[in-house]
């Protein structure tokens, strides 16, 4: 196979990269949290599966702080300190959504990735409940990185 190299950059490295990063063991299919703990608020970020960027994958953060690692066809539910909180995702663009998190309640925040110049670019949009629970009934918990 011929490799495409521009100004020292091996783009069939770069492909087979994101390849293998992009693919993760996810766990069982979606199941609504049971309970919310006192004081929590249940914030749920999910991504349906899709072949666009179905390879790549990218970090939601609050402040500094990784919550989780969005993959295709992943949720993944996060109890959240009540507050405003502002949750983002950063590739070659940044993407993020504010939340006034309560206590008791359930949010839903869809991950979605597009093209972008050179890397994908991923964006973030708060979902109604009716939109969300179609959207996330296929997807795989996505396991703890900690």
């Amino acid at each position: 196979m011929k490799r495409i190299c521009i100004k020292g950059v091996n783009y069939l490295f770069l492909l087979q990269l994101l390849l293998i990063t992009g693919c993760a063991s996810l766990g069982p299919v979606y199941s609504k949290a049971d309970n919310i703990p006192d004081n929590s608020g249940l914030v749920y970020f999910y991504r349906p599966s899709s072949i666009i960027g179905s390879a790549s994958s990218y970090d939601i953060k609050n402040d500094d702080t990784v919550i989780t690692t969005l993959y295709n066809g992943g949720y993944y539910p996060y109890f959240s300190p009540p507050g405003e909180k502002e949750f983002w995702a950063e590739i070659e663009s940044k993407s993020s959504i504010t939340l006034d998190v309560k206590a008791g309640q359930t949010y839903y925040v869809k991950g979605e990735i597009g093209v972008g110049f050179v890397f994908p670019r991923p964006h973030l949009m708060v979902v109604t409940p009716e939109i969300a629970e179609k959207e996330i009934a296929d997807c795989k918990l996505i396991p703890d990185n900690k």
